[in-house]
C-alpha cells in the first residue's frame, strides 16, 4: 500500500469508526463501517489496526454483561449437512449431502431482541412498545447484523453453525415431528402474521428457542447454489462481499413460512444490503473451541 492511499484508507477509518460521547458509532452506514473494518484486516497496519480496536474497545465489557448469558456452548463435531440429492424436493441449493467438521461453538438461545439490538441503536427502542422489546429485531440488513455483532464481541454464525446448532445433525426435517412443530416455531399456520416475542415456544434439544420460525436469521456465509461444493470439509464458511456477489444466506423461516421454509436445511438468501419485516439474526462466537482447535 502507497503512502497516498494509506493515508485515505486511514482518513476513511476515522471518518467511519468514530465514537460519539455516549460511545456510540457516529457514522449510521454499517455498510461503510463493515467495508473499513474489512480492508482494516486486509492491511495489516499498526496505526489501522488501532481504529479499529479503539471503535470495539468496550465490545468485551458488553459480551460480558449482555451476551455471555444467552451463549450455549455445542461441542466439536462431525456431521452430515445439506440434503441427499434424491431427496430434494425443493431447488434451494441444499445438495450434495456433504460431511462436515465444526471446531466447538457458542451460539445465543435467543436471536437478537429489540432491547439488545438498542445497545447499538437506541433509535430502535425509543417509541417501542414496551410488549416488543422482547421481539427478535427485525428489518436490519446483513450489514447491521455485522456490526452489531463485531460490536457485542461476537460474530454471525457460519451457515454451518447454524444447520448444526438447528437440527444437531439428524436427518429428521425439523428438531421435532412435523406434527408437534406448532409447539417450536410460529409460522404460517400459527403466528397470526405476526412476529412474536421470543421464547415463547419450546426451544430445541440444545435449549435454542425459535431456530424454525419466527424471524429468518442472517449467516456469515454468501450465498452460491454450489457453495456446498466449493467450501472446506472443516468449519466452511463461504465467501465475502464483492461487487459481483452481494447475496447472504439466511436461515430458519420466519413467521409468514410455511413449513417446508422452517426445515433445518432450507436455504433462503437476500442481498445484504436489504432488510425485511421478518429476517433478523441471532449471535456466535468461537471463545469455547476446544484447546486442539
Amino acid at each position: 500500500m502507497n503512502v497516498r492511499t494509506r493515508d485515505r484508507l486511514i482518513q476513511r477509518a476515522k471518518n467511519a469508526l468514530m465514537i460519539n460521547s455516549s460511545g456510540l458509532p457516529e457514522c449510521r452506514d454499517n455498510k461503510e463501517i463493515y467495508a473499513v473494518m474489512t480492508l482494516i484486516e486486509q492491511a495489516s497496519d499498526a496505526d489501522l489496526s488501532e481504529i479499529a480496536n479503539a471503535f470495539l474497545i468496550d465490545a468485551g465489557n458488553r459480551a460480558a454483561e449482555h451476551i455471555e448469558p444467552l451463549l450455549r456452548k455445542i461441542e466439536a463435531t462431525t456431521f452430515s449437512m445439506g440434503t441427499a440429492a434424491e431427496d430434494a424436493r425443493h431447488f434451494s441449493g441444499e445438495v450434495p449431502l456433504h460431511s462436515v467438521d465444526l471446531a466447538a461453538y457458542r451460539m445465543a438461545s435467543t436471536a437478537v431482541t429489540n432491547e439488545l439490538f438498542g445497545l447499538l441503536d437506541p433509535t430502535r427502542t425509543k417509541d417501542l412498545d414496551p410488549r416488543e422489546l422482547h421481539h427478535p429485531v427485525v428489518n436490519v440488513s446483513w450489514f447491521d447484523a455485522w456490526v452489531f455483532a463485531a460490536w457485542v464481541g461476537c460474530r454471525l454464525p457460519t451457515e454451518a453453525e447454524w444447520e448444526y446448532a438447528c437440527g444437531l445433525g439428524s436427518a429428521e426435517q425439523w428438531c421435532c415431528p412435523q406434527e408437534q412443530l406448532v409447539e417450536y416455531a410460529w409460522f404460517s399456520e400459527n403466528s397470526g402474521s405476526v412476529l412474536w416475542p421470543t421464547q415463547t415456544r419450546e426451544p430445541n434439544s440444545l435449549g435454542l428457542y425459535d431456530m424454525h420460525g419466527n424471524a429468518w436469521e442472517w449467516c456469515q456465509d454468501s450465498f452460491h447454489t454450489d457453495s456446498y461444493r466449493r467450501t472446506p470439509q472443516r468449519n466452511p464458511v463461504y465467501g465475502e462481499i464483492t461487487e459481483g456477489h452481494t447475496h447472504k444466506v439466511n436461515r430458519g423461516g420466519g413467521f409468514l413460512a410455511l413449513p417446508e421454509m422452517c426445515r433445518t436445511r432450507y436455504r433462503m438468501h437476500d442481498p445484504a444490503h436489504t432488510w425485511a419485516m421478518d429476517l433478523g439474526f441471532r449471535l456466535a462466537d468461537s471463545r469455547a473451541t476446544d484447546p486442539e482447535d
